[in-house]
């Protein structure tokens, strides 16, 4: 169990507009981030799924779910994504890197 606790000194407000996010956008963007990554390192979809298994098995990538995740078909999970970034070995911040 996570205990967080906060002490305040002033008052911040932080104003996000969330209708302004295009999901669908920024799921095609890390999608091709996935991709750029992965062909700069050799590797194939079956290879990021082996990768990625042998981090933790306890859930199995196979390469049709990296081509999902690839091509914006599909939501990723935190899990999901820390393991990419562990078989890639990259920062987690770059698969963000929509400029």
């Amino acid at each position: 169990m996570l205990t967080y606790m906060f002490t305040y000194t002033a008052k911040i407000t932080i104003n996000i507009d969330f209708m302004s996010i295009d999901l669908s956008k920024t799921k095609k963007e890390f999608g091709l981030n996935i991709k750029k990554i992965r062909e700069s390192k050799g590797l194939t979809q079956l290879d990021l799924a082996t990768a990625m298994n042998n981090i933790d098995s306890a859930s199995f990538i196979d390469k049709t779910t990296i081509s999902r995740i690839e091509n914006a078909r599909t939501n990723v999970t935190l899990s999901t994504i820390i393991k990419l970034s562990l078989a890639l070995e990259v920062d987690v911040k770059i698969f963000f890197d929509f400029d």
